[in-house]
């Protein structure tokens, strides 16, 4: 005797997956509007303070990888920075941007670096680093006394800035 078929639906097939972290599903979302704009997956803005460092990031956020139609480099980054200030920056740093970002690419993608003046978007603290903050003072005492340890190191530290310089 012939065994029934079994009709497999696209529902059957997700719940037989199981759970899926929203990191996964997120990227597939994503994909279509980021690739628009030219960033492969979303991956330069996710690492953009990874590839570029904490410092650069700090000043300069991606907002546009523009590539030559019909080629694959010699794309120009866009690049959102926070004031005048922050663009004279950028000129100095341009060199080290392009070698980062063609480094992350793996080949050079990155030709040249716009910028576009505007608010830069804002950085959340990720779990790891409020773990390794220190546990709250329980009494006044204690706050003031932790407040003017804070300020005399950063007094100190600007100290050694000026005598360096």
């Amino acid at each position: 005797m012939a065994q029934p078929k079994t009709i497999t639906t696209r529902q059957d097939k997700r719940l037989a997956r199981g759970p899926v972290a929203i990191g996964a599903l997120s990227e597939r979302v994503t994909k279509p509007a980021l690739g628009k704009r030219g960033f492969a997956g979303g991956e330069i803005i996710k690492r953009w303070p990874e590839i570029v460092g904490s410092d650069l990031a700090g000043f300069a956020a991606p907002l546009e990888v523009k590539f030559p139609r019909g080629k694959s480099s010699g794309a120009t980054l866009l690049l959102r920075i926070a004031n005048g200030a922050a663009a004279t920056m950028l000129q100095f740093k341009t060199p080290l941007i392009l070698e980062r970002v063609n480094r992350f690419f793996g080949y050079t993608a990155i030709k040249k670096v716009q910028a576009v003046q505007g608010p830069l978007p804002r950085v959340t603290k990720t779990l790891d680093s409020l773990e390794n903050l220190a546990p709250a003072p329980s009494t006044l005492a204690e706050a003031l006394e932790r407040l003017g340890a804070t300020v005399q190191q950063r007094t100190m530290e600007n100290i050694n800035k000026v005598k360096i310089r």
